[in-house]
């Protein structure tokens, strides 16, 4: 199913997982507008709260289920929204960074081919935190025609530079506190408890 396909987040459909990534309209705008033609390497840069790993979630989804089924997508989209669909990796630091070996792994799961369809989508959560590595950036000059690697950090460091001109850079701002509270009162929380709620959120 294409990027404009139905998302209603009814069970017929699967989950709604552009629905999670709260007021950053432009930034999923130019996300969805990319499924049906994308490059290599995204990287999403924005705050801690921002909604990057949501929408690193729903572009996957997109991405991997672009053209299936409608059955198909439903259960892809409950599968990626669980970060366990066998065509998504999902790489985390363990500790303070994440770490050579790490890095060394995504670039040996680049160049396979993916387990299940065409594509594959490896998602590098916190890379402003990680080892440089030459293998990384060598993989994102030259990568596999069947990977679509989507980077999640929360600034550009000097050290990152040159990584992140190897991507598409898609900003992410701080999520508005009226964007917020418009959310939960939309879930049925109190229009007041939702304001302090989202007033408290940072």
């Amino acid at each position: 199913m294409s990027a404009d396909g139905p998302a209603d987040g009814t069970d017929l459909d699967g989950p709604d997982l552009w629905g999670e990534v709260v007021g950053q309209d432009v930034a999923v705008a130019r996300l969805r507008a990319s499924v049906t033609d994308p490059v290599h390497a995204y990287l999403l840069v924005g705050p801690e709260g921002s909604g990057t790993r949501e929408a690193a979630r729903a572009f996957a989804a997109d991405l991997l289920l672009d053209g299936a089924d409608p059955a198909t997508v439903a259960s892809g989209r409950r599968q990626v929204g669980a970060e366990a669909h066998p065509a998504l990796t999902v790489v985390e630091r363990v500790g303070a960074s994440i770490d050579r070996d790490q890095m060394d792994d995504v670039v040996r799961r680049a160049h396979m081919a993916p387990p299940v369809g065409d594509r594959q989508v490896i998602v590098l959560v916190d890379l402003h935190l990680a080892a440089q590595s030459p293998k990384l950036l060598k993989t994102l000059e030259e990568p596999p025609p069947s990977t679509v690697l989507v980077v999640l950090a929360e600034e550009i460091p000097p050290e990152m530079v040159t990584i992140a001109s190897r991507c598409v850079v898609v900003e992410f701002d701080s999520v508005a506190q009226g964007a917020i509270a418009e959310r939960l009162v939309s879930e049925g929380v109190d229009v007041e408890q939702a304001r302090i709620a989202a007033a408290g959120a940072g």
